[in-house]
């Protein structure tokens, strides 16, 4: 079984690469960046094959003669474009015309070519507004009010991707990924709103007091939880409903995550700071969004997620210790379009 990953050379989608070749799975990683060459030793190291294309998802021909090279009867679709409110500004035309009209050519290309099992990475950013007024977001219950063009275009995607199934009979699944973190996160060129953990666990490593513009509270949940869930959705055969929030379903502060990082670097430290703007954590907003509820995850999808943030700190920690620091460097690379 081969599955084509569209935007898999982003940090969730090495995650998920990992997982598909740990179960024998072969993965077609068609994206317009590859992979940093750091993870190259992971990804050929495990029981499935994997395989690079560049490609752009708004190249009809290039999606269709990839499709059939490979033989490919399960798609998740990835690739995305996640900017910054500058970022936004300046390429709100290419936000839009990746996010929402590449995910309406990979569903045409899904069509042509009879594609068994379309997955698409969504976000908990389309629940917009609505994370400040409620507790917990639920699939079922929760008004989405996307506000900035990435939130609005993955919302837009997801309700096509549905709306492809009814119309068209294309079994798809839609996944919300709540605020993921976790190995392979790093500066890209693409993706520009960066957990507080990974901002966090990077100054700690070059040695740099952390500044806080408050404890950063947030349902957190770690990469490797994401890419098991998605996976094991994607081979389930019988599934109640076709739209999953994925999170840890508890709530910890990077503060808790900084308390950790203490204990592990004696020399590094943090503090709170009064005027945000003397911060140096950004979490992209000035408020604290809520969390997810996972209840459908749990008793429809049957996963429950591994990793407290003592887990996920003790596996993190790990995988630094075994990587080198490339993923420590802050650089912009200019996204082909």
């Amino acid at each position: 079984m081969t599955v084509l990953l569209t935007g898999g050379s982003g940090f969730v989608g090495i995650n998920i690469t990992e997982r598909l070749l740990d179960e024998n799975i072969n993965v077609v990683n068609y994206a317009t960046l590859p992979v940093p060459d750091e993870a190259i030793p992971s990804l050929e190291g495990r029981l499935g094959k994997y395989e690079y294309i560049e490609g752009n998802v708004l190249d009809r021909s290039l999606l269709d003669s990839v499709i059939e090279k490979y033989h490919i009867k399960t798609i998740i679709h990835g690739a995305a474009m996640t900017p910054d409110f500058k970022r936004e500004q300046q390429s709100s035309k290419d936000v839009i015309q990746v996010n929402y009209m590449g995910t309406v050519e990979v569903l045409e290309a899904a069509r042509r070519h009879g594609i068994e099992k379309f997955v698409y990475l969504s976000s908990e950013a389309v629940y917009g507004d609505t994370a400040f007024t409620e507790n917990r977001m639920s699939e079922s219950t929760s008004n989405p009010l996307p506000r900035s063009l990435y939130s609005i275009t993955k919302y837009a995607a997801e309700r096509t991707v549905l709306r492809y199934k009814e119309l068209f009979e294309l079994p798809t699944l839609v996944v919300r990924i709540g605020y993921v973190f976790g190995p392979w996160e790093r500066y890209t060129g693409v993706r520009h709103t960066l957990s507080g953990p990974f901002q966090a666990t990077r100054l700690a490593l070059l040695n740099q007091e952390v500044l806080l513009p408050r404890p950063g509270i947030r349902d957190w949940v770690y990469s490797r939880d994401v890419a098991n869930a998605i996976v094991h959705l994607m081979q389930k055969n019988e599934l109640t409903f076709d739209l999953f929030n994925i999170s840890r379903g508890q709530s910890w502060t990077v503060e808790d995550w900084c308390k950790l990082l203490e204990k592990e670097y004696p020399n590094f430290s943090y503090r709170l700071v009064d005027n945000p703007d003397e911060a140096n954590i950004d979490f992209f907003g000035p408020k604290d969004a809520s969390g997810l509820t996972i209840d459908r995850l749990q008793q429809d999808g049957g996963y429950y997620p591994q990793y407290g943030i003592e887990e996920a700190f003790n596996d993190y920690m790990n995988w630094i210790n075994n990587t080198s620091l490339f993923w420590t460097e802050e650089k912009t690379i200019s996204k082909k379009v």
